[in-house]
């Protein structure tokens, strides 16, 4: 077995959680994660797609000096050019630096000198699908791509590069600052046919960071190339399998930055989500402890969601002041009647047997028999999923939904979620209420009342719309949605509800419009429109077999 760590910078925040201890992960996140250990190179044998291309972690920074921008996205080629030449300071010619190309946050490397051909890699950004990528390789036509970073050259030490390809001594400590950041984030095991991804991240209960996004991209799409690998494993390491995504480090870069950094964050994480939706080769998520926000774009997309007695689920994103993104406006409208409504919008807690009562997990498996599970996926020697589902089949059993859960009155959850407005959702609750004693319609009615008003609405009408629409067409129009709300275009709330629940922690946020009827449908209409800038594009996801994967729900 091979495990190996993923490096990354700066540690991130988690997701809004209605859980007490992921609130206080995202508040803690930044303030590192115990000792730094020493990073691991990714070997090229366990991340390297069947025609020879390198896949590699390509983590991007809030704010970073441009040339640690230049140093980070120059490929070995280019660093054997820098060595070569004379120093960066002589003359100042830009002959004597690497020729690049880019945008800032990737770099394509021209070497038109060399004589063997490096096949491209398809990424977030490549037009092309992987098959079509290799003919033209092959015929010698390089598509334009960004460029995947390469680890240091033996022998070549950071600060030597950093010197000569800045020329700038004093970007030295800040260099060696980046790299005692960097964090293990996100292990690899190889295990025969089998690999395994591991977050890495148990102080911050996995939070998601863009590195660890990265990674996935890296990584899911090397294997799916692979012949030689046939299952992905995913799990998280400590109590937790995923409490979300960076969304605290979005906003402070948006802060001090611009929105289109907290825009590429999402457009990469919605990618990733779109590739697990439609991967050809069987996935198992081993769902322990804590999964929200993006720890489910990572999971509920996959063939097979294993959940235990720890597992507890929830999309908390319109306390926020956000929405449930992630694809979830497709998941949740497959969920029995309008119970995804009620999860979306209420942000309810659901444990195990609600999961897999409900379709979004496919099977149970109890916390004393979950290692024999993986050591068995491990052995598997087929990509088969009917033979990975009988294996799976094996350690499984069907839990009881408790007395109190609310897929026990779905009866009223359609009654009243199927209303049209958020606000006759409210009033069908309250109207029910007094007949039912159960405390769920009134925490539902709470946590609805205490959400932001703009975003309890948008996320109705993201929901609904998901019904008729596939994964990609969800993730295509929910990241226009996402835009919108980085911008800030039509309400800060997203900005008040990471003050008040990720930085001040007061729990008070302010929301504008503070009222579900100050919330005009032209305000809502306009966060499903293409963004008002001429360097916005829309999400551009690559033609997959796949539509995305059909929940059924085990009541």
């Amino acid at each position: 077995m091979v495990v190996t760590p993923v490096e990354e910078q700066t540690p991130p925040a988690a997701d809004a959680s209605t859980l007490e201890e992921a609130e206080h992960a995202a508040a803690t996140a930044t303030e590192g994660e115990g000792e730094h250990k020493s990073v691991m190179p990714v070997p090229d044998e366990l991340l390297a797609t069947t025609k020879g291309g390198v896949v590699q972690s390509n983590e991007s920074s809030a704010k970073v000096d441009e040339p640690l921008l230049l140093l980070r996205h120059l490929s070995p080629a280019s660093i054997e050019e820098v060595e070569a030449a004379p120093d960066a300071n002589a003359g100042g010619e830009e002959a004597n630096r690497p020729r690049v190309e880019g945008d800032g946050e990737g770099v394509v490397q021209s070497n038109e000198s060399s004589a063997k051909v490096d096949e491209p890699v398809a990424t977030e950004n490549s037009d092309a699908a992987p098959a079509e990528a290799s003919v033209d390789a092959v015929n010698g036509k390089i598509p334009p791509t960004k460029l995947i970073p390469q680890h240091p050259l033996e022998g070549v030490t950071l600060t030597e590069r950093t010197v000569r390809i800045t020329g700038n001594k004093k970007q030295i400590e800040a260099a060696k600052d980046i790299i005692k950041q960097a964090m293990s984030q996100v292990l690899v095991e190889a295990n025969g046919v089998t690999r395994t991804l591991v977050l890495n991240r148990p102080k911050q209960l996995n939070a998601l960071s863009s590195a660890m996004i990265t990674c996935f991209l890296r990584c899911f799409t090397a294997y799916e190339e692979d012949d030689g690998v046939k299952l992905l494993i995913v799990k998280g390491k400590g109590r937790a399998f995923c409490a979300g995504g960076d969304v605290a480090a979005v906003v402070r870069s948006i802060n001090n930055d611009s929105w289109k950094y907290g825009a590429h964050f999402f457009r990469n994480e919605f990618l990733l989500n779109y590739i697990i939706a439609t991967y050809s080769k069987p996935q198992v998520s081993l769902l322990t402890g804590i999964v929200m926000g993006g720890g489910a774009g990572v999971s509920i997309h996959g063939r097979f969601r294993v959940v235990t007695d720890s597992t507890v689920f929830a999309m908390p994103e319109t306390a926020l002041g956000l929405f449930p993104d992630i694809g979830a406006s497709y998941f949740l409208s497959r969920l029995p009647g309008f119970y995804g409504e009620y999860v979306g919008l209420t942000g309810v807690r659901l444990d195990a047997a609600e999961m897999l009562a409900c379709g979004l997990a496919t099977h149970f498996v109890p916390s004393d028999r979950l290692s024999l599970l993986e050591e068995s996926l491990k052995k598997v020697d087929t990509s088969d999923p009917f033979a990975i589902c009988g294996i799976i089949d094996q350690y499984s059993q069907q839990p009881s939904l408790k007395e109190k859960s609310a897929l026990n009155r779905l009866e009223i959850i359609n009654k009243c979620f199927s209303k049209k407005t958020v606000e006759e959702i409210i009033a069908s609750l309250e109207q029910e209420a007094p007949n039912v004693a159960d405390e769920w319609i009134a925490s539902a009615i709470q946590s609805m009342r205490k959400a932001s008003p703009t975003s309890m609405k948008i996320s109705l009408r993201s929901i609904r719309e998901g019904r008729t629409q596939t994964v990609g067409e969800c993730l295509r129009r929910e990241y226009r949605m996402v835009c919108h709300v980085m911008r800030g275009d039509f309400s800060r709330d997203f900005f008040e509800g990471c003050r008040a629940i990720l930085l001040d922690r007061d729990r008070n946020p302010k929301w504008m419009p503070p009222r579900l009827e100050e919330v005009h449908d032209e305000v809502v209409e306009k966060y499903f429109s293409k963004v008002d800038d001429p360097e916005w594009e829309d999400l551009d996801l690559p033609p997959r077999r796949s539509h995305g994967r059909r929940l059924v729900p085990k009541l």
